[in-house]
């Protein structure tokens, strides 16, 4: 029998933690990424709210001293009106382009002819007073401020927000797995302990694994093993009890059988009784089968070299009275030679003979052909009362249905396949592995 690979599984805990890192990595990089635009792009921004917060502190200090200075400090001038301002910049705005409340940025290096670091480069702020009149703020910077020092240390500031990023992600990521560990030991000691759980350690008290959710899931796999463990020994039991009780009735009727044979009977006596011994050895046959599957590790038997064709012709004779009173005929296709097996005569018994029985008795009329093919056994029925409207079996039969599980039990082949006539061809093969490899001749030289 063929087995298909068993589809790989995840971890719970690596999967959590997995997801986890991820989302905190792709944070971490979007955070760094808006810092490093922050740093490096907002420096409007920043002089922006500078430049409005010397406004509104001179406008403050002017509501309670008319003599108040305007601003003026390292880069800052102000101005009254616009014809004030350098000519510079009033060449390249107009009136119209100042807005209160928002910071103008020029670089005069873009418009020039020739660009040059000496270049000025002008921030102007205008901002309107308690009194209704405007004042001009204007910060002026040459076109090489970049290689300042205060931007060069600002550049230097936004490159260590990566290694800091980094650090956070290292630093997350060991936390993590701490807490991982810390959440996901208990349900691995859950696993361990529901895989080594068996009938013996039922009586063991049931381990605490910290979480009110885990000690439920284990205390319904422990009552579920105590059900089934339960189930298993009263059914256990019950066939204990029933071999015992209906072996002896067929045992019995076996010997009462074997002794009204040695007395002389007449035509009818006889028929009736090789009723009663053929459904005795029916009985006999289905309660082997039924006890043999009922048991958990049901031996096999001890193995033994079996001639298949000879087994096969004497099951079928010891099953041909099924046919008796049928327009059913039997024909039987043998292997050119005889094929030696070595395996378990009780099992091949129990699924050869139902097979056999399966298709006798699943015949009303029509045809049951049996073939034999090395170790392969097709048996095939086919009906001739349906006129060539028949529909596919709906059913197997309970001989089909035992046979399946034997043989997947023991790891042999049984391939059923419906007929559209309304029967069944199975084919059964107990594989290559039971087959006798002939033993060359010993030639004697005198």
């Amino acid at each position: 029998m063929k087995t298909c690979c068993a589809p790989k599984t995840r971890s719970f805990s690596r999967f959590v933690r997995n997801y986890v890192l991820l989302g905190l990595v792709l944070t971490l990089v979007l955070y760094t990424v808006v810092v490093n635009f922050y740093m490096m792009y907002g420096k409007r921004m920043v002089t922006s709210f500078q430049l409005q917060a010397i406004a509104e502190q001179y406008d403050a200090e002017l509501a309670t001293n008319p003599d108040t200075p305007l601003p003026s400090g390292f880069n800052l001038e102000t101005f009254t009106r616009f014809e004030n301002l350098p000519g510079e910049l009033r060449a390249l705005i107009s009136p119209g382009d100042l807005e209160t409340g928002k910071l103008v940025y020029l670089d005069t290096d873009k418009y020039a002819k020739q660009k040059h670091p000496q270049n000025p480069l002008f921030l102007v702020f205008p901002y309107e007073l308690r009194n209704g009149s405007e004042i001009l703020l204007l910060q002026t910077y040459q076109a090489g401020y970049e290689d300042s020092i205060y931007f060069t240390r600002l550049r230097m500031l936004a490159m260590l927000s990566i290694p800091f990023a980094l650090a956070v992600v290292g630093i997350f990521a060991w936390f993590l797995w701490v807490i991982g560990k810390r959440l996901t030991k208990p349900s691995e000691n859950l696993q361990s302990w529901a895989n080594k759980l068996t009938a013996e350690k039922l009586s063991e008290p049931i381990p605490d694994f910290g979480f009110e959710e885990l000690n439920d899931v284990a205390r319904d796999l422990h009552q579920s093993l105590s059900r089934i463990d339960q189930f298993v020994a009263r059914e256990r039991e019950f066939l204990r009890q029933a071999s015992h009780e209906l072996r002896t009735p067929i045992t019995i009727v076996s010997g009462n059988v074997e002794l009204m044979e040695k007395s002389p009977l007449n035509q009818t006596q006889s028929r009736a009784l090789g009723r009663i011994k053929r459904a005795n050895r029916n009985m006999q046959q289905l309660l082997e089968t039924l006890f043999w599957l009922g048991r958990e590790n049901a031996p096999n038997g001890e193995n033994e070299k079996i001639n298949f064709l000879a087994f096969v012709e004497q099951e079928i004779s010891d099953l041909s009275y099924l046919t008796d009173g049928k327009n059913v005929t039997c024909t039987f296709i043998p292997d050119q030679t005889d094929t030696m097996i070595f395996t378990s005569r009780a099992a091949l018994m129990i699924v050869v003979s139902n097979l056999i029985r399966n298709a006798f008795q699943h015949t009303p009329k029509g045809q049951v052909t049996i073939t034999l093919n090395g170790t392969v056994l097709t048996v095939e029925n086919t009906h001739n009362i349906c006129n060539g409207e028949c529909r596919t079996p709906q059913g197997e039969g309970i001989g089909l249905h035992l046979v399946r599980r034997i043989c997947k039990r023991l790891d042999w082949d049984c391939i059923p396949t419906p007929l559209s006539d309304g029967g069944m061809s199975v084919t059964f093969d107990p594989g290559p592995d039971t087959l006798v490899k002939a033993e060359p001749e010993r030639i004697t030289v005198h």
